[in-house]
């Protein structure tokens, strides 16, 4: 009688499957396929399957040398043998084994169907019309028909390369230069004021150096985010560039109060974290602009897509391989009270620098600014020796950063 998945003890423990609930679980193996294999048995990488060593002992090679052995009664067992982050593009059995292959594709649109269902809508008070287009969201959220954004190959590339111990300045230089854009973009901002230097930065090379690999990796996502803030039809249009000044703003602040009152933190991490804690609203807003009979109204946009934004932001940052402290951001960007202990961290100055930019336009969502844990921590609305609150000192510098965010 040849074995099921049922007879595996490890079955529901296998990562990430374990993430989704028994049921969908249940069927995903009854589409899944398991392979009995002889010793030497070569097995290679495929992009549209999740592989699993359920019994025997396994070799991982990467161009025919081996780079881990274990065996099936190993925590390396518990997840797929491929994966994107890791070199290898081969295995090869070293006793009988049994192997599971799952669909990712399958698995990808059964967690996307959980995660959807996983939001609260029972206390949403929604009109009809706003109801039907969060249903249609809803729908295009778990068919996975909301195109998530990607940024240039050259950006999300440094990121990955700079998070590799192994990976120095040249290695960057020779990835940046690949997108001709992108090194105009550095170069200007290694020249603005911001980084001010004695002498005038004309290649990517002296950028890079003068800018650092740490603010290199960081700059290059936030040059490019400005690209995907677009749309075809007027209204949608304007809502996205109305996003993206509150964003760029946002960020300005929150690269000076990092600057100034947190200098713990990275300045240009700040910046990163302010431009794209609403980026989750983008592939929302333009799956509605592709499908214009989804609004009647600009008005009924905001309770519908603000209920999406998280589960969406979710998957645009695992895309792209970003620190889970991004998402607390999104998921915490508007809770005024929040109070994460004495040490400052990068969601404090975000909610901290929309607060102050909401103070500008009058539109102050707290009655007393004063008492809010984040502002006391980052003391910005104490006066200095000169009588000064942080804006008064602050506001030249945000302006310079929000017009380079701008031009560039």
């Amino acid at each position: 009688m040849s074995p099921t998945v049922g007879n595996f003890a490890q079955k529901n423990k296998l990562k990430p499957l374990n993430d989704l609930d028994s049921n969908d679980r249940t069927y995903l193996y009854s589409k899944a396929e398991m392979l009995q294999l002889d010793p030497r048995m070569l097995i290679t990488s495929e992009p549209d399957l999740l592989v699993y060593l359920l019994e025997g002992e396994v070799s991982l090679l990467s161009g025919g040398f081996v780079t881990e052995k274990f065996t099936h009664l190993e925590q390396r067992a518990l997840s797929p043998l491929f994966n994107e982050s890791l070199d290898e593009d081969s295995a090869v059995l070293t006793s009988h084994g049994t192997i599971l292959q799952v669909d990712r594709d399958l698995f990808e649109g059964l967690y996307s169907q959980a995660q959807a269902a996983s939001i609260e809508i029972k206390e949403i008070s929604l009109s009809e019309n706003e109801d039907d287009l969060f249903k249609c969201l809803l729908r295009a959220f778990t068919q996975k028909k909301l195109d998530l954004p990607s940024l240039p190959e050259a950006a999300l590339r440094v990121r990955r390369a700079i998070n590799s111990p192994d990976v120095g300045t040249t290695e960057i230089i020779q990835i940046v230069q690949t997108d001709p854009v992108l090194s105009a973009r550095l170069v200007k901002v290694a020249n603005s004021p911001l980084y001010g230097t004695w002498r005038e930065i004309k290649t990517v090379r002296d950028a890079v150096r003068r800018l650092g690999l740490e603010t290199t990796k960081n700059l290059s996502f936030s040059l490019s985010v400005k690209q995907l803030f677009s749309a075809r039809t007027s209204i949608i249009k304007k809502y996205i560039q109305n996003i993206y000044n509150e964003s760029t703003s946002i960020a300005a602040i929150a690269f000076v109060i990092t600057q100034t009152q947190a200098e713990h933190l990275d300045p240009e991490q700040a910046l990163l974290s302010g431009l794209i804690q609403n980026l989750g609203l983008i592939p929302i807003l333009k799956y509605i602009d592709m499908h214009p009979s989804t609004m009647q109204s600009v008005e009924m946009l905001g309770k519908s897509i603000e209920n999406l934004q998280m589960p969406v932001s979710t998957l645009i940052f695992n895309e792209w391989n970003f620190d889970p402290e991004f998402l607390d951001i999104v998921e915490h960007a508007k809770n005024w009270q929040r109070n994460s202990g004495e040490k400052v961290d990068y969601c404090d100055v975000v909610i901290a620098a929309r607060l102050l930019y909401l103070q500008d336009k009058d539109e102050l969502p707290v009655d007393d600014l004063d008492s809010l844990p984040v502002i006391q921590k980052l003391k910005l609305m104490e006066f200095d020796d000169d009588g000064h609150f942080f804006m008064d000192k602050a506001d030249e510098k945000i302006q310079e950063v929000n017009k380079l965010l701008h031009t560039v």
